[in-house]
């Protein structure tokens, strides 16, 4: 079909009748493969001049999206005819959808309005963070230079600082390493990945980043398998010299891979009957391993599944871990691309168009355009890298086979460098419950039973805690009903768990409950410090056996409990009753040490 022929008189509301029907043939339209290149400037002023014609904002949020999807890997893209009367009304838009993607394109486009927008967004500290972030992406993409400057200093703001560790790798400033390493000891294990990839990944920064580990301004645990060989293919003497001292040489003949083999199997086997712990062990997996593989459906797919593989076998273990570069199918072998802008990027090649390569990697996929590839070589190499055993202790390597070896899903203990997957945002990664009452919608967990339930059901999470302080908000409608939060809790089947509960609901809160357990801890109320039918805040601090809780700043709990558990799963309530439901947001789990 003609794009002209959509905009023949009343056809277009009748062809589009979905959603996706629009963004589907615009980009099919435009994709290389197809009849007609988006480097075609009549296409693109057909589909700006159909823009302008249909006056619906979903209509234009269809097309924006096909566009976006079609010109996907390419910086720039000559200005379509007819462009900026389309992108003054778009920015005019009820939605916030369209406003954004018509930004997005027009600085693909070189529009110099949208580029200002964008700038001004991400320096605005009134902006929601959502809005700095997207903009500052769009503006990493169009390689814009002025922003740069910037990011240092927006370093000091948390929600943007994950953000600003990667653009720091796309728009590279010399003054950047000096930046990072001075608030290195300030960032999270979450933030200090991200800074540890972008440190990586060119020579200067690279130097920056081993003689701070030689100073001991990083701790060379911080350093994974996959950077130290990241930072080995750079071939600097001095990189290598420290990279040897402070993490140890990796030898790569038959005899050495042999004796590798057989030292780890001692390691195991002085555990004795109980070598290892299932829960400390997925928390080591989460750390090395969760990113590339799936182990009982959870993890990431850049190499193959483990789930189906001989793991009851510590012989087959120790030597695919050990000696991973002995058999490497085709689909996993590394990929490595030097850019025209001296960054290095390592991963699996996922996906090779005209305009770009797509690879992935340990930090998600990456969209490298052609003409910025000054270099691309594939090695009979695998993405798992050698060494991955040598920066962890003894127990801790018995834990990660003996969660290896399991035939079951265990917890995951939760420790400061597994907090950040307790909650992700996006989807239950980490949870269990009936997918028809637990859902996630704009980084909310709901729990929605509109028809009301006959018996209790719970979100159960895989997390396994011990001293910690939670905290988050909670909303329950209507306030008579009932909910909670479980901590310290066992799940004992059928979809039930038995353990401590934060209450909510009018009569409850701020009280403390053991479900299947004690009943009633706690009878004190804490209904004077609840705006009913609002988002309020809960705290939860256990500590020993020590339990307290808050709710809106205003204490509840303070309890003393020498019975209760000591550690276990977090899970959130939809209690029997009538039609409810109860959203909880923004997560924030501090793991205390022992």
């Amino acid at each position: 079909m003609k794009l002209n022929k959509l905009k023949t008189g009343g056809f277009v509301p009748a062809f589009f009748n979905s959603a996706l029907s629009a963004v589907v043939v615009v980009a099919t339209m435009l994709m290389p493969t197809g009849h007609v290149r988006a480097s075609d400037p009549e296409t693109l002023k057909s589909i700006v001049e159909l823009m302008v014609q249909v006056d619906d904002p979903q209509f234009h949020l269809d097309l924006l999206k096909g566009m976006a999807q079609a010109l996907e890997g390419r910086r720039s893209v000559p200005e379509p005819e007819g462009w900026p009367a389309a992108e003054k009304m778009l920015k005019q838009s009820p939605s916030g959808e369209v406003r954004t993607l018509a930004r997005q394109l027009g600085v693909k486009f070189g529009s110099g309005d949208s580029m200002r927008d964008l700038r001004e967004t991400v320096r605005d500290p009134q902006a929601e963070i959502s809005a700095r972030v997207a903009a500052l992406e769009t503006l990493v993409r169009a390689r814009d230079s002025e922003i740069a400057s910037s990011l240092p200093g927006l370093l000091s703001v948390e929600a943007l600082r994950i953000p600003v560790l990667n653009a720091m790798s796309g728009l590279y400033q010399d003054s950047y390493p000096a930046a990072i390493l001075s608030q290195y000891p300030q960032f999270s294990v979450d933030e200090r990945k991200i800074a540890l990839n972008t440190l990586a990944a060119r020579e200067s920064s690279a130097l920056a980043l081993v003689r701070a580990v030689q100073d001991g301004q990083v701790p060379s645990r911080d350093l994974r398998a996959e950077l130290v060989r990241q930072l080995r293919q750079f071939e600097i003497p001095e990189i290598a010299e420290t990279l040897n001292a402070v993490w140890g040489k990796v030898e790569n003949t038959p005899e050495a891979k042999l004796q590798e083999i057989e030292k780890y199997r001692r390691v195991y086997q002085a555990g004795g009957s109980l070598p290892g712990d299932a829960s400390r062990g997925r928390a080591v997996y989460i750390r090395l391993c969760y990113q590339c593989h799936e182990l009982f459906e959870s993890g990431g797919n850049i190499g193959p599944s483990l789930t189906g593989s001989n793991r009851a076998d510590l012989g087959y273990i120790l030597e695919n871990i050990v000696h991973p570069n002995a058999v490497v199918p085709n689909d996993y072998r590394t990929t490595t691309i030097e850019t025209t802008d001296f960054r290095v990027l390592s991963g699996i090649l996922k996906q090779r168009t005209a305009d770009s390569i797509t690879l992935a990697t340990v930090a998600g996929n990456v969209v490298v355009p052609q003409d910025e590839i000054e270099s691309m070589d594939t090695a009979a190499i695998s993405m798992m890298p050698e060494g991955l055993l040598q920066g962890l202790d003894d127990q801790e390597v018995r834990d990660l086979i003996y969660y290896l070896k399991s035939p079951a899903q265990a917890p995951v203990m939760a420790t400061a460098e597994t907090a950040g997957f307790f909650f992700n945002s996006k989807d239950l990664s980490f949870w269990n419950g009936n997918p028809e009452l637990w859902q996630v919608r704009n980084g909310e967990i709901i729990g929605s039973a509109p028809e009301g339930l006959q018996r209790n059901e719970f979100l159960i999470s895989e997390m396994k805690l011990a001293d910690f302080i939670l905290e988050c908000e909670v909303k329950l409608t209507p306030n008579s009903e009932n909910s909670g939060i479980q901590f310290r809790s066992q799940p004992i089947g059928d979809g039930e768990v038995r353990g401590y509960q934060a209450d909510i609901g009018a009569g409850w809160w701020g009280k403390l409950y053991e479900e299947h357990g004690r009943a009633l801890l706690w009878d004190k109320s804490g209904e004077k410090a609840v705006k009913p039918g609002e988002w309020n805040h809960y705290k939860i601090h256990a500590e020993g056996h020590h339990i307290r809780t808050w709710i809106n700043g205003v204490a509840c709990v303070d309890l003393a409990d020498q019975e209760g558990a000591l550690s276990g799963v977090v899970a959130l309530q939809l209690h029997s009753g009538g039609p409810m439901e109860v959203r909880f947001r923004n997560f924030r789990l501090k793991v205390l040490a022992p």
